[in-house]
C-alpha cells in the first residue's frame, strides 16, 4: 500500500547509488583492482594517478557494495519538491534510518533480516493513504508496522538495504573526468567530474571510498547532495513491542 508509492521509493534507490537525481553511476567492468600496489605508489601525492575516472569511480562503488557498515544522508530538490534521507545500513543484515518528502510527509524504516518495520507520519498516511488515510494515522498512532521484505507494500522501500541491487552497472562508465585534488571535512578526496549528471568525491587513497556525491545543475533530474560514511558503526534493532502493530492487523 503505502512505502511502495514512487517518492519514497525513488529517493532511497538516489541515495543509495548517488544516482537518478544526483548522478549517472560508473560501475562497469574495471581493471583497476588488477593494478598492482607498486604501480599505484609511482605517485607519492596520489595514490590513484595511474587509474582513470572510470577505473576509480568503479572501485570506489565496489568497495560502497563491500562495506560492513554504512551511513548515508542527503537530499534531492526536484521540481520544487524535497526529497530527503538519513540511513544507517549494514549490508546483508538490513538498515534503520528515515526518508522524508516535503510534500508527503515522512517514514521511518527499520529492516532486520526479512523483517521491515516502517512507521509512516500522519501526513504520509493522508497523503498516500486514499480515503483510509486519515483512520490509519489515528489508528496506528506513530507506531510501526511489522511485515516482512517481501511484502509488495515495502518491498520497494527495504530495497535500500540492499546494496547489490541499488548499486549495479550502468552504461555511463565513460562520462567522468578527474578534477583537482581538494579536501571535505578535513579529508582529501578525488572529484570525479560529468557536468551533464553531477559529481562524486573519492577518497585520494589506495582504497577509493565515496564520501560524496553532489549536483547542482538540475540536468539530471534534480539538485542536491548525498554524503557517504563508509566503516561507520551501525547498530540495528526492533523497535519495543509496545510500538509495533502487525500489518495483518490493519490487512496491509
Amino acid at each position: 500500500m503505502f512505502p511502495g508509492r514512487r517518492g519514497f521509493a525513488r529517493v532511497a534507490a538516489v541515495a543509495v547509488a548517488g544516482a537518478s537525481c544526483l548522478a549517472a553511476v560508473a560501475c562497469g567492468t574495471s581493471t583497476a583492482s588488477s593494478l598492482s600496489t607498486a604501480a599505484r605508489a609511482t605517485s607519492a601525492t596520489d595514490p590513484l594517478a595511474s587509474l582513470t575516472a572510470s577505473e576509480v569511480a568503479t572501485e570506489a562503488f565496489d568497495n560502497l557494495k563491500a562495506a560492513s557498515s554504512l551511513t548515508m544522508a542527503g537530499s534531492v530538490v526536484d521540481a520544487g519538491n524535497t526529497e530527503a534521507v538519513n540511513f544507517r545500513l549494514k549490508p546483508g543484515q538490513g538498515c534503520e534510518g528515515t526518508i522524508t518528502e516535503s510534500s508527503e510527509g515522512s517514514v521511518k524504516l527499520i529492516v532486520i533480516g526479512t523483517t521491515a518495520y516502517y512507521s509512516p507520519s500522519a501526513q504520509a498516511w493522508k497523503a498516500q493513504g486514499g480515503s483510509r488515510g486519515s483512520a490509519i494515522a489515528a489508528l496506528v498512532n506513530g507506531r510501526y508496522i511489522k511485515t516482512s521484505t517481501s511484502d509488495s507494500s515495502v518491498s520497494g522501500l527495504a530495497n535500500v538495504c540492499d546494496l547489490d541491487q541499488q548499486v549495479a552497472p550502468q552504461s555511463a562508465a565513460g562520462k567522468f573526468t578527474k578534477g583537482k585534488l581538494t579536501t571535505l571535512e578535513g579529508t582529501r578526496v578525488l572529484p570525479l567530474l560529468d557536468p551533464s549528471e553531477g559529481d562524486y568525491y573519492v577518497t585520494d587513497t589506495s582504497k577509493p571510498e565515496i564520501v560524496e556525491v553532489i549536483n547542482t545543475t538540475d540536468t539530471g533530474g534534480g539538485t542536491g547532495k548525498v554524503t557517504f560514511s563508509v566503516g561507520a558503526r551501525v547498530t540495528l534493532a526492533a523497535p519495543p513491542a509496545s510500538q509495533v502493530i502487525d500489518g495483518s492487523v490493519l490487512g496491509l
